[in-house]
């Protein structure tokens, strides 16, 4: 390899940084700068085939123009390439942010679920873009999948794997990486392991799909990437709304174009269903009918539990703590109530007048399949009765994620803030979406704090319903806090509060920063 620090490449491409390598010592990745057009690009440079092997320079070229011809949001764009002197080369996009690989490894275990899903709908449907024109990626591993601060993902080294491969190959390699971003490592054996043995909270419809991908022999799997897309957005429910602008972690607003991987439908009508239910110690989490507006436990239905109404809110309760609990955890602010969640090994208080659920309460919104979309443990709200049955939170906290709260090194700050991010955009997105449209989101630059003595990444998003009522199941807006602490178990743990802008009981900004600083280990 002749690539140096500082080089130009083509008289155009200064190399200005080393920030990677590609799989197997094909070569090299670089920050570049193009001097031509004034802007950041990367520059992957190639050991072989160099310029005298023209054979290999010509198979090289026109991978390079397929792929260069793919347009498409979660596919990484081909700017240029070079062939007239060695190494080859090829320019595209610059993005910021981590591969999946490097992800994985940072945090240990899985990704989140809602994650996931999310990678599978957006891949395959860059490959259904890609396949179409002909154009296979060949060897896509997790290193391929770009995270970028926003929380979407870009399909990488499009076409620049062997030239051998089929669509086919390419839905199996996804497969595997879909199994690795699940439970942490590849599958292993064939079958593999049952992803549900490795992960209880695995929904059907992505274990399908999984499993489907890595059948044995093209017979067993999808017939392409667009069936396979076409099952898993029907599985999901309605399929999401077509997208073209989508959030960046800079940029200070975003229209309802924005799709933080929000299946279409909600549970309800007013896009604003809150489910609870007040069942002491209950692991399970809590679903909703899709119309009926009943809550779920088991194959029991019940009406939903009676709430706090706002303006009138009736004294909070403690939950009950294990033995000992109480009296080591005294709230951080006086007069506050302390918050106990054995669950997720976290403390923290809120004030007079929510209601505190007992340690264990699950709370979620569900897609219009019924399937849980978001949900968390150990919560305090205020909400009141809404329309059809359904219940509405105008604040609310939970927890959600691994077991036991540490402190985060400096290596995990910067995977945590990319998952406080997609976690912050996510719930923000389902809690105040309307009719199907979701809100406009604005990103408040997130940072490291230091919670409990531990350190930790918090992200806040403010959001703006369209056609809001001003109302606890259809808000103006809110604001919402996301702080993701690393843990013992490996997944982080996510803490949320938020509040409606609108409406009597909403809770102004300091006094959410005030509950977020009250989060420490459980004594």
């Amino acid at each position: 390899m002749h690539s140096t620090l500082g080089r130009i490449l083509a008289g155009r491409y200064r190399l200005d940084a080393a920030i990677g390598t590609l799989g197997a010592g094909a070569g090299e990745v670089w920050r570049g700068h193009d001097l031509r057009l004034n802007r950041v690009v990367t520059v992957k440079t190639f050991a072989a085939p160099d310029a005298a092997d023209q054979a290999g320079v010509t198979a090289f070229r026109q991978g390079a123009e397929k792929a260069a011809a793919v347009r498409h949001p979660a596919v990484e764009a081909v700017l240029d390439i070079g062939t007239a002197e060695s190494p080859v080369f090829l320019v595209t996009e610059h993005l910021e942010g981590q591969d999946l690989r490097t992800v994985l490894a940072t945090q240990g275990g899985g990704l989140p679920v809602g994650q996931v899903t999310d990678v599978a709908v957006r891949v395959l449907d860059a490959m259904t873009a890609a396949h179409a024109q002909g154009v296979v990626h060949g060897d896509l591993t997790s290193a391929d999948l770009f995270l970028l601060p926003s929380g979407d993902v870009k399909l990488c080294n499009l076409g620049v794997g062997t030239t051998h491969a089929d669509p086919q190959a390419d839905l199996h390699s996804l497969g595997r990486v879909l199994y690795e971003l699940l439970t942490g490592a590849p599958p292993a054996g064939s079958p593999p392991e049952p992803l549900t043995s490795r992960r209880a909270d695995v929904p059907p419809y992505l274990e399908r799909l999984v499993l489907g991908l890595l059948a044995d022999g093209p017979a067993g799997r999808p017939q392409s990437a667009a069936a396979a897309l076409a099952a898993l957005r029907g599985s999901m429910g309605p399929a999401p709304r077509p997208t073209t602008d989508w959030p960046s972690a800079t940029a200070s607003s975003t229209g309802s174009t924005v799709d933080d991987h929000v299946p279409g439908g909600t549970a309800k009508k007013s896009g604003r269903g809150r489910l609870a239910a007040e069942i002491a110690g209950a692991a399970v989490l809590v679903v909703a009918a899709a119309t009926a507006g009943y809550l779920v436990h088991g194959d029991k239905t019940a009406k939903p539990p009676s709430r706090p109404v706002a303006g009138k809110p009736t004294a909070g309760t403690t939950a009950s703590a294990p033995p000992g609990v109480g009296p080591k955890s005294p709230p951080v602010v006086p007069g506050w109530q302390v918050v106990v969640s054995p669950d997720f090994g976290v403390v923290y208080d809120v004030p007079p007048g929510w209601k505190v659920e007992a340690p264990g309460t699950g709370v979620g919104l569900t897609d219009a399949s019924g399937n849980v979309a978001v949900g968390s443990n150990g919560v305090a709200d205020i909400s009141r009765d809404g329309t059809d049955g359904n219940t509405c939170a105008i604040v609310q906290s939970g927890l959600f994620g691994g077991t036991g709260i540490t402190s985060a090194s400096s290596g995990q700050l910067e995977s945590l803030d990319t998952t406080a991010t997609h976690n912050a955009l996510q719930w923000a997105n389902f809690g105040y979406q309307l009719g199907g449209v979701l809100p406009r989101t604005v990103l408040k630059p997130g940072g490291h704090r230091t919670i409990g003595g531990l350190k930790a990444a918090v992200q806040a998003v403010v959001t703006k319903t369209k056609g809001g009522k001003g109302t606890a199941c259809e808000p103006d807006g809110g604001t919402l806090y996301m702080v993701e602490f690393a843990s013992r178990q490996g997944a982080p743990v996510s803490f949320y509060v938020y509040s409606n802008s609108t409406g009597p009981g909403n809770v102004d900004d300091a006094t959410l920063r005030r509950i977020v600083g009250t989060i420490r280990p459980l004594a």
